[in-house]
């Protein structure tokens, strides 16, 4: 089975090289080399038991021995004893003072050497062998205190290891977790600008048919201006060679009308001549019978006058103004007929007949009032209109047509006769369009 290390997931080769360390160094430090044997003889430093108390307290436990130490205290005193330090470098207790029955000794009353006691050796061997045992078991409770705390320490970095590949794992999972956020957010980023290019196509779409649309609008637009136009053009045309048509049948038929007028001056002139020729005749022939005998009895014999003027209520002797119809020029039954036929087909351009209206049993008399230059010179009125509802609304679209076709094209030829057409009260009779 082979193992393939993988920089991703090193916690295995992790915990296994920090095992194999810690099992290393617990081997290490059990196979310490173990103490010389005691033999006889060895001289043996003897110790009070101040020194021996004094090496026996602090803390089994603790790491290292302590600098500075101080003795120890349970509790705070109420009064602190000062002490001079004199020349030591930390304070010392004070030496005990030689009373006066302490002798001093002499060295002439020293004991001599003497053998030593083999009690006193058993119990300093005894004490000896108790010392070894004392530190073997303090030997061997170090041991175990290693061992514990080498248990602890791997114990501790088992911990710490697997803290830390939770850790790692932990920040895996939040690598991975932050790798599919990064992922979504660009998966929606994506989205989002397909469908900003999807709306900006759309719109561009949208924009391009609402152009095309408004071209399209614009050339049918063009399309019905030019067929107006056309039709404009053609209407005006039609109105020009109408006004032609009209202009020439009024010039001939007031050609016509001269040449009759002509006719009947000459026919008038002719008889006056031939009836002055003959009055001329007749006066010569009284003249050659004349005599004055004769026209002296013819005056006698005639009554006088009994008129001596015009009566009336009251004597007026200042001249009149005039009446309204003077002796002014006025148009013939064709000339008239033949404006009337021309203001109808103007009023008819402007014509609109109503709706389900075509043709009413009574044709409208309009009053239409002009001026010279064709213009109204007052609002044209209904002289007759019928009483049904159709023949009034046929009535009120004349009128209507009337105001809005003005000023209106009269030729030049009737402008003698004004005062015969300025006021035209005539039938119309309309086609319905």
């Amino acid at each position: 089975m082979e193992f393939h290390f993988d920089r991703k997931e090193p916690g295995v080769w992790i915990s296994a090289g920090t095992h194999v360390a810690l099992l290393a160094f617990a081997l290490f430090s059990v196979a310490a080399p173990a103490l010389p044997e005691a033999q006889e003889g060895v001289p043996v430093e003897v110790i009070t038991e101040n020194q021996f108390s004094e090496i026996t307290k602090g803390e089994r436990q603790a790491d290292k021995p302590m600098p500075n130490a101080q003795p120890r205290a349970d509790r705070q005193a109420e009064k602190v004893e000062d002490r001079e330090p004199e020349n030591a470098k930390t304070d010392a207790p004070t030496a005990p003072t030689r009373t006066a029955d302490m002798k001093l000794a002499n060295a002439e009353e020293m004991p001599l050497r003497a053998e030593p006691d083999p009690q006193e050796v058993a119990k300093a061997a005894k004490a000896a062998e108790e010392k070894r045992e004392a530190e073997k078991s303090a030997a061997k409770a170090a041991e175990k205190a290693a061992e514990k705390a080498a248990a602890d320490k791997a114990a501790a970095a088992e911990k710490a290891a697997a803290a830390k590949a939770e850790a790692k794992a932990a920040a895996k999972a939040e690598a991975e977790k932050r790798e599919q956020l990064d992922k979504l957010i660009e998966r929606q980023e994506a989205e989002a600008a397909a469908a900003a290019a999807k709306a900006a196509a759309a719109k561009a779409e949208a924009k391009a048919k609402a152009d095309a649309a408004k071209a399209e609008a614009a050339r049918e637009a063009a399309r019905k201006a030019a067929e107006a136009k056309a039709e404009a053009e053609a209407e005006r045309q039609k109105e020009v060679a109408e006004a032609k048509a009209a202009h020439e049948k009024a010039e001939a038929a007031a050609k016509a009308e001269a040449a009759a007028k002509a006719k009947s001056k000459a026919m008038a002139d002719a008889k006056a001549k031939a009836d002055g020729e003959a009055k001329a005749r007749k006066q010569a022939e009284l003249a050659d019978k004349f005599n004055a005998g004769d026209i002296r009895s013819v005056l006698a014999s005639k009554a006088p006058s009994q008129s001596t003027g015009a009566t009336g209520h009251t004597v007026q002797k200042v001249a009149a103004l005039g009446a309204a119809t003077g002796t002014a020029q006025r148009l013939s039954p064709s000339l008239r007929d033949a404006l009337v036929g021309l203001l109808q087909q103007q009023i008819e351009r402007c014509y609109s007949a109503p709706p389900g209206a075509a043709q009413g049993v009574v044709l409208p008399v309009l009053d239409i009032r002009l001026n010279p230059n064709g213009s109204l010179s007052t609002e044209p009125r209904i002289m007759r209109g019928g009483s049904s509802g159709v023949d009034q609304s046929i009535a009120q679209a004349a009128l209507r047509a009337v105001r809005r076709c003005a000023p209106y094209n009269i030729p030049a030829t009737y402008a003698p006769y004004y005062n015969d057409w300025k006021a035209i009260n005539a039938e119309f009779e309309f086609t319905a369009t």
